[in-house]
């Protein structure tokens, strides 16, 4: 026995997948167009943060502030640019006859992949950025080291307060300020390397070198240690501050480029549904 063909009523139009089921144009497009948007919003941002940041302390935005108003862009720009790139690339694809399910995930598919051109399109860009100002970056780093060489540094101005003596030979205390201050450096990038015969040491030079008594000398080196227990805590401060911040930052990148995602998805099937009935009006009687 074998099975008897079906075919349909007579009468019944049958839907064909009949063309491309992708318009790659139309993705490129939307893409393209969410990728330029995307760079004026990032522009118009930038010039909004600068403007909010002040050199001196205690004016303009804080840090925290400015973190979040960032966030916060960043997830508008990628919405903003989703619907602009999703909704064009809905509305510039072919037409399709088949079923409406069918349709409904093809213009979804389109969004998607809007999105993802367009992600791609700005994290080469951004690479391209970043590598071309490689040069510009060394020509940076090198002017803010130049300008940070006249400011002293925490160690050095430990050291200055540790063989502080008026009157003194300034050449004779030269000698014992590098020792003194590479002790200081080690001292607080490692507290755990300095021992007692250390501090021993150090008072006992300080008082030689300063011409002051041992007592003094003593009150001058704690209250040393003391300023380098200030200066790591403030480092490790600051080193946990930048981490976290990286980490809010990473979250919120993956965040706001998952809403673009469903945002350009849902963009692509207004704008093919607006495209075919459009049609549909302008060709029927």
């Amino acid at each position: 026995m074998t099975d008897a063909p079906i075919s349909a009523p007579p009468g019944t139009v049958t839907a064909r997948w009949t063309g491309p089921a992708i318009s790659w144009s139309a993705v490129f497009a939307g893409a393209f167009a969410a990728g330029g948007l995307t760079i004026v919003l990032v522009i118009l941002g930038s010039a909004f943060g600068f403007g909010s940041m002040s050199p001196f302390a205690g004016d303009g935005l804080t840090l925290t502030s400015i973190g979040i108003v960032t966030i916060v862009w960043l997830i508008f720009t990628q919405i903003f640019a989703s619907i602009a790139g999703g909704y064009i690339a809905g509305r510039t694809r072919l037409r399709w006859s088949i079923h409406a399910d069918e349709v409904f995930f093809r213009d979804s598919v389109h969004g998607f992949l809007t999105w993802a051109v367009a992600s791609a399109f700005m994290f080469a860009i951004a690479g391209i950025a970043a590598g071309g100002g490689a040069l510009g970056a060394t020509a940076v780093t090198a002017a803010a080291v130049a300008a940070e060489e006249g400011a002293p540094a925490p160690s050095a101005i430990i050291t200055d307060r540790l063989y502080r003596a008026p009157g003194a030979d300034p050449e004779t205390l030269e000698s014992a300020r590098e020792e003194a201050d590479r002790f200081v450096v080690r001292a607080i990038t490692d507290p755990d390397s300095v021992t007692a015969e250390d501090r021993a040491w150090l008072v006992e030079d300080v008082a030689e070198r300063t011409a002051i008594d041992v007592n003094g000398a003593d009150t001058r080196v704690q209250a040393a240690f003391n300023e380098m227990d200030a200066v790591r805590a403030e480092a490790r401060e600051e080193v946990d501050t930048a981490r976290a911040a990286s980490a809010t930052l990473a979250v919120a990148t993956a965040l706001a480029l998952l809403i673009g995602a469903f945002v350009a998805c849902g963009a692509a099937v207004f704008g093919g549904r607006e495209r075919d009935g459009l049609e549909d009006r302008l060709v029927s009687p």
